[in-house]
């Protein structure tokens, strides 16, 4: 399988990914969230509470690191698993593009199916100073787990993906 293939499969499947973070205080910080993934360019999207401590980090510090892996994936020759590391910079969305931010959260979210229950967040939350936010990390660049490697050597290795790999256009 291709890496544009690997990547989109791996970006359109995968519920969380984990960000990593750091303030003025300069600790390192992880966080898991959920998000949804937008193409040209490649960025994730999640809501967060302002008060996190990868929130308060962002404000501080737009450079971001991250990483999606999953281990359920039949496509993923023999394995079944798959994994990407990616960089970038993160802001804070505006009110209005919260609000079209909430209009395609959900849509693209699993969460849904799992739990049709789970309330979701109320637009008010998300506004001027409610207590979370829409956050948006735009990748500058992208890595995936090399599987060649590790079912040649069992060497744990990466190859760059090119963001321009990725474009629908």
């Amino acid at each position: 399988m291709n890496l544009k293939t690997r990547s989109l499969l791996l970006l359109q499947n995968t519920r969380f990914l984990t960000l990593a973070t750091q303030g003025n205080d300069q600790l390192p910080w992880a966080s898991t969230v959920e998000h949804c993934v937008k193409l040209n360019p490649l960025r994730f999207i999640w809501f967060s509470s302002r008060q996190a401590k990868h929130s308060k980090n962002i404000q501080q510090n737009e450079k971001i690191s991250g990483s999606l892996f999953n281990h359920s994936l039949p496509e993923m020759l023999k394995s079944g698993l798959d994994g990407m590391q990616f960089t970038g910079k993160a802001r804070e969305l505006t009110d209005a593009e919260c609000e079209e931010a909430l209009e395609e959260f959900y849509p693209q979210s699993p969460f849904d199916e799992i739990s049709p229950s789970f309330t979701q967040v109320n637009l008010n939350a998300l506004r001027s100073n409610g207590h979370s936010r829409f956050y948006e990390m735009t990748v500058d660049h992208l890595w995936m787990f090399d599987i060649k490697s590790w079912e040649d050597k069992q060497e744990s290795r990466r190859v760059t993906v090119p963001i321009s790999l990725l474009s629908n256009k």
